[in-house]
């Protein structure tokens, strides 16, 4: 019983946590670079996966 509540748990603190984290960072290192170096195929692939991780979480923006 305990092994499956760690489980639950620890899927819990990645989608509450580490999601919204490695979104925010996807962001800003586009951001950072869009301004840098202007729109390339690095920064959309960025803001893809910003994109799909979003959708991961159930939320659109």
């Amino acid at each position: 019983m305990w092994l499956f509540l760690r489980r639950r748990l620890i899927m819990w603190a990645v989608l509450a946590i580490a999601v919204p984290l490695v979104e925010w960072l996807l962001g800003k290192i586009s951001q950072t670079l869009r301004r840098r170096k202007g729109d390339s195929a690095v920064t959309r692939g960025l803001d893809t996966a910003q994109s799909g991780l979003r959708s991961l979480r159930g939320k659109r923006r």
